[in-house]
């Protein structure tokens, strides 16, 4: 799923080439939304598959991206009007200038994000002096920070090794590292692959700091409310259906990745999917840790303090929160619950 919050320069290039394209008019012109695979994103699939899209008079078009970063930097260059991505992969463009407004809020990583250790690594403390690996400047580095803070230690006390999220299975199984930090499906199928690995630490232990979002080019939101609406309204109208008929829900999920839909169920609640009353809440400034306010200033503060930084300069993140949307699915009474049944309440 998710890739690097490092904001790559030829980013800046790209969107001087985008800008430079012919421009269809907004209005005659189908909205663009990029997404990977996470199951708080394929389930844009089912808006589509169920026709939630054509219900709510939105003309969407998904664009499927098997590499996340390359969803990023489509969005940055202005090659697709939003994008699926984290909290902290959208600081990067933000403090380069980059204008982009998040619109809704889709999850957060509620154990979908872990810590996997060889047999016999039973605690966070046991890594000290090991081989610890996770690709610079992701969110999961940022978990692997949080996790040894919270020990009492930093990476000056392990042996960090960048390596791609996607590789670190290979590099456990071959015995180069002795433990690694990763997202779904690579953390499940690192457990099934080899014996006696298990979860140590994840992102259940740092509710609130892993958000996922829809995030838009700005002069999208401005040129066309009225869509965006529809498609957060259409969101909402999705999760009623996911709700209702769970089976089917994640077999639409599965097959965009062509996974066993076994699979894909046995890790799905690691994500916690945000119900409307949850995601109002999120876009407010208060002390708790799903306040985007709040996961902004903490991954902001990892970012600016990672070695290398990954950002130079904290952007004004707030001034890009937009709950106007899902302010009014709310208010109209949509998305009432989430798809799944948690049994904890977000903080």
């Amino acid at each position: 799923m998710r890739h690097h919050a490092t904001f790559i320069a030829a980013v800046g290039l790209l969107a001087c080439l985008a800008a430079a394209l012919p421009s269809v008019p907004a209005s005659a012109a189908p909205i663009t939304i990029a997404y990977s695979d996470w199951p708080g994103w394929t389930c844009w699939d089912i808006a589509q598959k169920e026709g939630f899209f054509a219900k709510h008079h939105c003309d969407v078009k998904l664009v499927w991206f098997p590499n996340y970063s390359d969803s990023l930097n489509a969005l940055a260059a202005g090659q697709v009007d939003a994008n699926c991505q984290t909290w902290s992969d959208t600081m990067g463009p933000l403090a380069s200038g980059v204008p982009l407004t998040t619109v809704l809020i889709n999850d957060n990583s509620a154990g979908n994000d872990a810590i996997i250790a060889k047999a016999g690594i039973t605690s966070v403390k046991q890594l000290r002096g090991l081989k610890v690996a996770t690709e610079l400047g992701t969110c999961d580095q940022f978990l692997l920070d949080e996790a040894l803070n919270r020990n009492g230690m930093s990476e000056k006390d392990i042996h960090y090794v960048n390596i791609k999220v996607q590789d670190c299975p290979a590099a456990m199984v071959a015995g180069a590292i002795d433990a690694c930090v990763v997202w779904e499906p690579n953390k499940s199928q690192l457990l099934a692959q080899l014996k006696g690995t298990h979860d140590i630490y994840d992102s259940k232990s740092i509710p609130g700091l892993i958000p996922d979002l829809l995030v838009f080019q700005t002069k999208v939101v401005k040129s066309r409310p009225r869509d965006i609406q529809n498609i957060v309204d259409a969101w909402y109208d999705m999760m009623g259906w996911w709700r209702a008929h769970p089976d089917a829900a994640v077999t639409i999920m599965a097959a965009r990745t062509n996974s066993p839909v076994a699979f894909y169920k046995s890790f799905i609640t690691g994500t916690r999917i945000f119900d409307a009353p949850e995601a109002v809440q999120a876009f407010k400034k208060t002390a708790k840790m799903t306040s985007l306010y709040t996961s902004g200033d903490a991954i902001c503060g990892f970012l600016t303090h990672v070695q290398p930084p990954q950002i130079d300069k904290i952007p004004d993140y707030g001034s890009t929160l937009d709950p106007t949307f899902v302010d009014a699915a709310a208010a109209k009474g949509e998305g009432k619950a989430p798809p799944l049944h948690y049994t904890v309440k977000v903080d």
